[in-house]
């Protein structure tokens, strides 16, 4: 039978695009597919996958947005898979695996962003569940154990290459705007800190560790503009002189520097002038959005929202020994609510396979709160700990 699939040996123009097999290896092998190459067949795992999914209902900056217009965590990554899929053609690279990074880079985001991140840090230390969390670290964990395609195990088994581009995708080095991949294949499993995780160790991870920074920067401020957190004028004229006035004008003139730049090199990099210009608009959105009372003003409230759901799921997990006792004195008026159906059947289902006796009890509630979007965390909360109506 004819065999569909892209010669990528023929279709990539540049030296350093990813076609080595090392690095399309999984955990388990996959029957062959005449139609699609590796790093195509990752792509769909990925945005088939009900994790994927979730991130329509995860904050980008801004918590819990009412308006439909502000970026979330799904429209991030789209952009940013868009952006560094045009990079990678133009540089030659291997677009296919581009995309599938870029797809995934964000998965392992907590509800509430990066806020969330942080109280799950403190949580996940608290209780010595693990070293830190970390977005980039824990999507790590989420690709390998915890997403699933519908009605199949959990894990979605992705090629060795994107899993090192989700891990390695976070770091910023403000000194220098230019990125060279790693030339030593990492013990993906062993790194428990993005400061371990180091460089991907592929051109098309490098690219969308620059895109990532390159997309954020801009749509942010859109983001800030549309919610009345800044104004227009707020943005200083020499930034909007020297890449325009709104944000695909913004993109725009990075990519264009990026590619230009990169063109033929072995390594990413932006101009001197040009990564001067990101570095000013990233302190901007730093010191007038992303700590701004605006965005932070509901932070207790989050945190009071993480916290206290991960002590009562905990308690509930101990005291019906993992939803094998399930009498009426061990659940009470929680097995009334939603939150109880949705955690009972991620442990007694879902995870079923992954989790073991030896697997901590705090672990598996820490993936279920960690997974959750903001809206079913603010759900979940206010079932719990709100009164409700009795008649």
């Amino acid at each position: 039978m004819p065999d569909f699939r892209r010669p990528e040996n023929k279709l990539f123009a540049s030296p350093y695009a990813c076609l080595d097999k090392k690095y399309q290896k999984r955990t388990k092998q996959l029957r062959t597919d005449r139609f699609r190459t590796d790093f195509q067949r990752d792509i769909h795992r990925i945005i088939y996958s009900q994790a994927f999914r979730r991130l329509r209902h995860k904050t980008q900056v801004f918590f819990f947005p009412r308006n439909d217009h502000v970026c979330t965590r799904m429209e991030h990554v789209l952009h940013v898979a868009s952006a560094s899929r045009t990079v990678a053609r133009c540089l030659g690279l291997n677009e296919d695996l581009a995309e599938a990074i870029a797809l995934a880079h964000d998965i392992g985001h907590a509800p509430f962003g990066h806020d969330g991140e942080k109280i799950l840090d403190k949580i996940a230390k608290r209780e010595k569940i693990l070293p830190c969390f970390q977005h980039e670290i824990y999507g790590l964990r989420v690709v390998d154990y915890i997403a699933k395609l519908d009605r199949e195990a959990p894990g979605l088994n992705l090629t060795w290459a994107v899993r090192d581009g989700i891990i390695s995708h976070c770091g910023e080095d403000r000194r220098s705007y230019t990125i060279k991949p790693n030339e030593s294949m990492k013990d993906l499993d062993s790194i428990s800190s993005r400061e371990k995780a180091g460089l991907p160790c592929t051109m098309e991870g490098c690219v969308v560790r620059m895109v990532d920074k390159i997309i954020y920067s801009g749509r942010d401020i859109e983001d800030a503009i549309a919610t009345k957190v800044i104004k227009k004028a707020d943005v200083s004229n020499g930034l909007v002189k020297a890449l325009g006035k709104n944000n695909g004008a913004m993109i725009g003139t990075f990519l264009e520097d990026l590619v230009t730049n990169s063109f033929g090199k072995s390594c990413l990099t932006l101009s001197p002038n040009t990564g001067r210009l990101l570095k000013q608009l990233l302190k901007f959105n730093y010191k007038y959005i992303y700590n701004s009372k605006r965005a932070k003003r509901y932070y207790d409230h989050a945190d009071r929202t993480l916290r206290s759901l991960f002590d009562i799921l905990l308690k509930t997990l101990k005291s019906t020994n993992r939803f094998v006792d399930t009498s009426p004195k061990k659940t009470d008026i929680f097995s009334e609510t939603d939150v109880y159906r949705v955690f009972k059947q991620f442990v007694t289902e879902d995870m079923k396979k992954i989790y073991t006796s030896a697997t901590p009890d705090g672990l598996i509630v820490f993936d279920f709160i960690a997974g959750m979007t903001d809206n079913f965390a603010v759900q979940s909360f206010q079932e719990l700990f709100v009164p409700q109506s009795t008649v």
